[in-house]
């Protein structure tokens, strides 16, 4: 059985505190929502944060509703059930609902968010195993390595991401922001608004 390292759990009620608590652990912090990805990395050591800032009890990050001119607010926090459930993105953004419908089982899209969907880390059967596993066929690039073992000769890695959602939300043109220490960064295309 792969168990998770030790790590310490943090839960901001504010995205203000959130920011801070992660910029207090600087590059040993990583955020987490629902944790579908980020518990499995962490169990194969894919990735090593000593801090894990949740940010499940960020209420602005949860929210799911109306906006300006039709668009329609998601927060990064929003479960992948959610989204696939509410009345307004059915009706007016069908594809956004089905996307986060197909994303593996009803248990993991309880728990899933949209922020972490979009940012899944990408995907390689080579790479996506136990650290004993990677190290007894020698690391990848990805991680530790200076070959990709789906295609040896090749100068770059060929992970591939596997989000459901991202695509989509690509194709309607969805506008996001990013929240982080300097402040908002507002990326306007058309559409959809997204986290």
């Amino acid at each position: 059985m792969l168990r998770l390292p030790p790590f310490t759990y943090l839960q901001p009620k504010t995205l203000k505190a959130a920011l801070a608590m992660k910029a207090d652990a600087g590059p040993d912090g990583m955020y987490v929502a629902g944790g579908t990805d980020l518990y499995p990395n962490m169990k194969r050591r894919h990735q090593e944060p000593r801090t894990v800032v949740s940010l499940m009890g960020v209420p602005e990050l949860r929210h799911l509703g109306s906006g300006e001119r039709g668009a329609v607010p998601l927060g990064a926090c929003v479960t992948l059930t959610e989204l696939q459930a509410d009345p307004s993105i059915r009706d007016r953004y069908r594809a956004v609902a089905t996307a986060a419908g197909l994303v593996s089982t009803p248990l993991l899209r309880n728990m899933g968010t949209l922020g972490g969907n979009l940012c899944l880390d990408t995907r390689c059967n080579y790479y996506n195993q136990t650290y004993e596993w990677r190290k007894a066929i020698d690391f990848c690039m990805k991680k530790d390595g200076h070959i990709c073992w789906v295609a040896p000769s090749s100068p770059r890695c060929w992970a591939v991401s596997s989000s459901d959602v991202a695509p989509v939300m690509v194709a309607l043109g969805a506008d996001y922001v990013l929240v982080g220490p300097g402040g908002e960064n507002h990326q306007h295309r058309r559409g959809i608004a997204g986290p």
